[in-house]
């Protein structure tokens, strides 16, 4: 398998009650088989960092336990706390993680959690770093994710090969590019957990919102200069009528021929009767004169 995490995963938002026997068996009630569980310290408090470092046999059942248990409930814990996990890739392989391309997979139906986004896009490729479905704060789909690739290639094969995609969940998937954010937009906080939440990325729904938003405002600002340069006053273009307002125009006129005609004779004896009474001569009579 190509996903190379060292048989261990990163798993973040511990609470401080979180110990590593804690963690160990709560992953084994949810059907997994770790190893062992490293909980990170404060080399200066000696208290709990807030993560640790979760250790498999092999990546396969690294990668399977990470997409099988993201954003599900830790057994045990209450108020309920989420399973935030993701590669555990270390200082050596951070400059290999600005390489890996993402896309955007949209009409998720509810029932496509990451593990069945994970199973389908990897089926296909063999680069799937990972997959993860956007939740909401009640935990549930909003009906989009992302998957992360290794190979831009394959990346851009799925960009055709995927969408439309039958056979995960109830709908034909659409599949586009991921818009990440400027990188003064990207919330704080280390590199694990904005990848684990891919708050790297825009929600599809409100960039292209801003987006047309932003344009349309250019746009008036740019008609605006133009015609302050040809005149002092700008008038906005008048606002269109509700379709309510519109009123149906009447194009069918009926028509009167014999008082057409009558009006038609009219004209030809007036025209010709003030022709007999100016006296005109045509250039034929003036010649026989």
């Amino acid at each position: 398998m190509t996903n190379q995490v060292h048989c261990q995963l990163w798993m973040g938002s511990l609470e401080p009650y979180m110990t590593e026997s804690f963690i160990l068996t709560a992953f084994r009630k949810m059907g997994e088989c770790p190893l062992s569980v490293k909980v990170m310290r404060n080399k200066f408090t000696g208290e709990p960092a807030g993560y640790c470092f979760v250790h498999f046999a092999n990546d396969e059942e690294a990668i399977d336990a990470m997409h099988k248990l993201n954003s599900k409930p830790i057994p045990g814990t209450t108020p309920v706390v989420r399973f935030r996990l993701n590669n555990a890739s270390n200082n050596a392989n951070r400059q290999f993680v600005d390489r890996e391309f993402s896309v955007w997979v949209g009409d998720l139906s509810p029932d496509v959690d990451d593990y069945n986004l994970y199973r389908v896009f990897s089926s296909k490729y063999t680069t799937i770093k990972t997959a993860k479905v956007i939740l909401d704060n009640s935990g549930f789909s909003k009906g989009y994710g992302f998957v992360r690739f290794g190979s831009e290639d394959e990346m851009r094969d799925s960009l055709i090969t995927m969408n439309g995609f039958i056979g995960l969940g109830t709908k034909s998937l659409k599949i586009s590019n991921a818009v990440p954010k400027p990188k003064g937009d990207t919330p704080t906080g280390s590199t694990h957990e904005q990848t684990t939440n891919y708050n790297q990325y825009y929600d599809p729904s409100s960039y292209w919102q801003n987006y047309a938003a932003n344009w349309q405002q250019q746009s008036y600002n740019m008609d605006h200069a133009h015609s302050g340069q040809m005149q002092h006053n700008y008038a906005p273009p008048p606002e269109q009528k509700k379709e309510d307002d519109l009123e149906l125009i009447e194009h069918s006129i009926p028509l009167d021929v014999d008082k057409l005609n009558r009006e038609k004779i009219e004209q030809d004896c007036n025209f010709w009767d003030a022709l007999e009474s100016s006296k005109w001569l045509g250039c034929e009579m003036l010649e026989v004169l």
